[in-house]
Protein backbone atom coordinates (compact mmCIF):
# COMPACT_ATOMS: atom_id res chain seq x y z
CA UNK A 1 0.00 0.00 0.00
CA UNK A 2 1.49 3.20 -0.92
CA UNK A 3 -1.31 5.81 0.72
CA UNK A 4 -4.01 5.28 3.19
CA UNK A 5 -6.26 8.06 4.12
CA UNK A 6 -9.01 7.77 7.01
CA UNK A 7 -11.71 10.62 4.85
CA UNK A 8 -14.26 12.81 6.66
CA UNK A 9 -17.16 14.38 5.06
CA UNK A 10 -19.76 16.34 5.69
CA UNK A 11 -22.91 17.76 4.46
CA UNK A 12 -20.85 21.20 2.92
CA UNK A 13 -18.44 18.71 1.49
CA UNK A 14 -20.98 17.09 -0.26
CA UNK A 15 -22.92 20.49 -1.35
CA UNK A 16 -19.23 21.91 -2.36
CA UNK A 17 -18.87 19.09 -4.75
CA UNK A 18 -21.90 19.07 -6.23
CA UNK A 19 -21.37 22.85 -7.20
CA UNK A 20 -18.51 22.59 -8.03
CA UNK A 21 -19.56 19.41 -10.12
CA UNK A 22 -22.23 21.81 -11.54
CA UNK A 23 -20.52 24.97 -12.11
CA UNK A 24 -17.13 24.95 -12.58
CA UNK A 25 -16.20 21.41 -13.72
CA UNK A 26 -15.81 19.95 -17.73
CA UNK A 27 -18.90 17.64 -17.09
CA UNK A 28 -21.61 20.41 -15.41
CA UNK A 29 -19.92 23.56 -17.81
CA UNK A 30 -20.94 21.16 -20.68
CA UNK A 31 -24.50 20.39 -19.31
CA UNK A 32 -24.73 24.27 -18.42
CA UNK A 33 -24.06 25.12 -21.97
CA UNK A 34 -26.23 22.66 -23.33
CA UNK A 35 -29.31 24.32 -21.27
CA UNK A 36 -28.00 27.35 -22.03
CA UNK A 37 -28.11 26.87 -25.57
CA UNK A 38 -31.57 24.75 -26.30
CA UNK A 39 -33.03 27.80 -23.94
CA UNK A 40 -32.09 30.49 -26.55
CA UNK A 41 -33.45 28.22 -29.40
CA UNK A 42 -37.02 27.84 -27.77
CA UNK A 43 -37.25 31.21 -27.03
CA UNK A 44 -36.19 32.06 -30.90
CA UNK A 45 -38.90 30.00 -32.03
CA UNK A 46 -41.39 31.83 -29.65
CA UNK A 47 -40.36 35.04 -30.88
CA UNK A 48 -39.90 34.17 -34.84
CA UNK A 49 -43.33 32.66 -34.31
CA UNK A 50 -44.30 35.71 -32.73
CA UNK A 51 -43.04 38.14 -35.00
CA UNK A 52 -44.18 36.59 -38.18
CA UNK A 53 -48.01 35.57 -36.70
CA UNK A 54 -47.86 39.72 -36.09
CA UNK A 55 -46.49 40.47 -39.67
CA UNK A 56 -43.48 42.30 -38.01
CA UNK A 57 -45.96 45.31 -36.78
CA UNK A 58 -44.72 47.63 -34.06
CA UNK A 59 -47.10 45.29 -31.75
CA UNK A 60 -45.27 42.25 -32.57
CA UNK A 61 -42.07 43.88 -31.70
CA UNK A 62 -42.87 45.34 -28.56
CA UNK A 63 -44.36 42.12 -27.57
CA UNK A 64 -41.35 40.21 -27.88
CA UNK A 65 -39.70 42.69 -25.33
CA UNK A 66 -40.57 40.69 -21.90
CA UNK A 67 -39.49 37.42 -23.97
CA UNK A 68 -36.13 38.87 -24.83
CA UNK A 69 -35.91 40.22 -20.91
CA UNK A 70 -36.72 37.01 -19.42
CA UNK A 71 -34.45 35.07 -21.88
CA UNK A 72 -31.27 37.36 -20.85
CA UNK A 73 -31.99 37.00 -16.94
CA UNK A 74 -32.39 33.45 -17.22
CA UNK A 75 -29.15 33.62 -19.11
CA UNK A 76 -27.88 35.47 -16.87
CA UNK A 77 -28.65 33.88 -13.36
CA UNK A 78 -28.87 30.47 -14.28
CA UNK A 79 -26.09 29.29 -12.36
CA UNK A 80 -27.22 31.18 -8.94
CA UNK A 81 -30.12 28.90 -9.86
CA UNK A 82 -29.10 26.29 -10.65
CA UNK A 83 -26.79 26.49 -6.81
CA UNK A 84 -29.80 27.28 -4.99
CA UNK A 85 -31.82 24.38 -6.78
CA UNK A 86 -28.71 22.28 -5.84
CA UNK A 87 -29.65 23.16 -1.95
CA UNK A 88 -32.61 22.22 -1.73
CA UNK A 89 -32.44 19.16 -3.55
CA UNK A 90 -29.30 18.06 -0.49
CA UNK A 91 -31.46 19.28 2.08
CA UNK A 92 -34.44 16.75 0.58
CA UNK A 93 -31.67 14.07 0.18
CA UNK A 94 -30.76 14.69 3.67
CA UNK A 95 -34.22 14.85 5.14
CA UNK A 96 -34.72 11.47 3.07
CA UNK A 97 -31.73 9.87 4.63
CA UNK A 98 -30.43 9.08 0.97
CA UNK A 99 -27.48 11.07 1.19
CA UNK A 100 -24.90 10.14 -1.79
CA UNK A 101 -21.89 9.69 0.29
CA UNK A 102 -20.68 8.16 3.12
CA UNK A 103 -19.03 10.39 6.26
CA UNK A 104 -16.23 8.04 7.12
CA UNK A 105 -14.63 6.27 5.12
CA UNK A 106 -10.92 4.65 4.28
CA UNK A 107 -8.77 5.14 1.06
CA UNK A 108 -6.16 2.95 0.50
CA UNK A 109 -4.04 3.72 -2.79
CA UNK A 110 -1.98 1.10 -4.23
CA UNK A 111 0.12 0.66 -7.34
CA UNK A 112 -2.25 -0.71 -9.53
CA UNK A 113 -5.88 -0.19 -7.99
CA UNK A 114 -7.42 2.39 -5.14
CA UNK A 115 -10.03 0.98 -2.75
CA UNK A 116 -12.48 2.87 -0.83
CA UNK A 117 -14.06 1.30 2.47
CA UNK A 118 -17.22 2.43 3.96
CA UNK A 119 -19.75 1.22 6.62
CA UNK A 120 -21.53 -0.09 4.06
CA UNK A 121 -19.19 -1.38 1.40
CA UNK A 122 -16.61 -1.71 -0.29
CA UNK A 123 -15.08 -0.70 -3.56
CA UNK A 124 -12.32 -0.91 -5.86
CA UNK A 125 -10.93 0.81 -8.76
CA UNK A 126 -8.10 0.26 -11.06
CA UNK A 127 -6.70 3.61 -11.81
CA UNK A 128 -7.73 3.23 -15.69
CA UNK A 129 -11.28 3.33 -14.92
CA UNK A 130 -10.20 7.41 -13.43
CA UNK A 131 -11.37 9.73 -15.85
CA UNK A 132 -9.70 13.00 -14.18
CA UNK A 133 -8.42 14.37 -11.28
CA UNK A 134 -9.72 17.79 -9.77
CA UNK A 135 -7.51 19.76 -7.35
CA UNK A 136 -10.00 22.32 -5.68
CA UNK A 137 -8.25 25.37 -3.60
CA UNK A 138 -6.16 23.23 -1.83
CA UNK A 139 -9.25 21.89 -0.09
CA UNK A 140 -10.14 19.01 -1.56
CA UNK A 141 -9.33 16.27 -4.15
CA UNK A 142 -12.09 14.71 -6.53
CA UNK A 143 -11.32 11.87 -7.89
CA UNK A 144 -13.81 11.13 -11.01
CA UNK A 145 -14.61 7.41 -12.41
CA UNK A 146 -16.95 8.87 -15.11
CA UNK A 147 -18.96 12.11 -14.93
CA UNK A 148 -21.58 11.00 -12.50
CA UNK A 149 -19.20 8.98 -9.65
CA UNK A 150 -16.13 10.74 -8.11
CA UNK A 151 -14.64 10.17 -4.35
CA UNK A 152 -13.74 12.92 -2.46
CA UNK A 153 -10.82 13.24 -0.83
CA UNK A 154 -10.37 16.56 2.09
CA UNK A 155 -6.95 17.66 1.46
CA UNK A 156 -7.55 17.27 5.73
CA UNK A 157 -7.46 13.54 5.37
CA UNK A 158 -3.15 14.55 4.56
CA UNK A 159 -0.43 14.24 7.61
CA UNK A 160 1.37 16.33 6.55
CA UNK A 161 2.85 18.90 3.25
CA UNK A 162 5.27 16.33 2.14
CA UNK A 163 3.00 13.57 2.74
CA UNK A 164 0.54 15.75 -0.06
CA UNK A 165 3.41 16.26 -2.42
CA UNK A 166 4.34 12.70 -2.09
CA UNK A 167 0.45 11.52 -2.74
CA UNK A 168 -0.10 14.09 -5.34
CA UNK A 169 3.18 13.07 -7.71
CA UNK A 170 2.13 9.63 -7.16
CA UNK A 171 -1.16 9.95 -8.81
CA UNK A 172 0.10 11.79 -11.60
CA UNK A 173 1.46 9.38 -12.71
CA UNK A 174 -2.18 7.18 -12.70
CA UNK A 175 -4.15 9.93 -14.30
CA UNK A 176 -3.10 12.22 -17.07
CA UNK A 177 -5.95 14.63 -16.91
CA UNK A 178 -5.83 16.74 -13.62
CA UNK A 179 -7.10 20.27 -13.24
CA UNK A 180 -6.24 22.46 -10.78
CA UNK A 181 -8.77 24.79 -9.88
Amino acid sequence: MKFQFNVKVNDQDYLDYNTFWMIRSPYGKKQIKTFRITIAVIFAIFISISLFSGGFSIESIIGIIPMLIVLSLTQIFLTRFFSWSLKGTVKNLKKSGKMGYSPESIIEFYEESFIETTPENKTEHKYSAVERISIIENKMIYIHINNVMSYMLPLSSFESKEQYDSFFEFIKTKCVNIDIY
